[in-house]
């Protein structure tokens, strides 16, 4: 994925909640944001087009998705 794109991703990662934006910054400032391949790439953006509280419900444990790469995704986020 171009740099642009990634720049994109990171900006739309600040959200409205400050929970979210632990999560989010601490896995970006971590560097494992910039290890993501294309695949998880497109996994985070589609996770980004959720809304906030459903997401804080995904890192909480409260909710798991049956889409495996995205559960993945949360789960490294998550543990990070």
């Amino acid at each position: 994925m171009d740099y642009v794109k990634k720049q994109k991703m990171r900006w739309r990662s600040r959200r409205s909640m400050l929970e979210l934006d632990l999560y989010f910054e601490r896995f970006i400032q971590g560097g494992k944001f910039d290890e993501l391949s294309d695949k998880e790439l497109t996994d985070y953006n589609e996770l980004l087009e959720m809304e906030d509280g459903d997401i804080l419900l995904l890192f909480q444990g409260k909710v798991i998705l049956s889409d495996e790469g995205i559960q993945a995704l949360i789960n490294q986020i998550r543990n990070f």
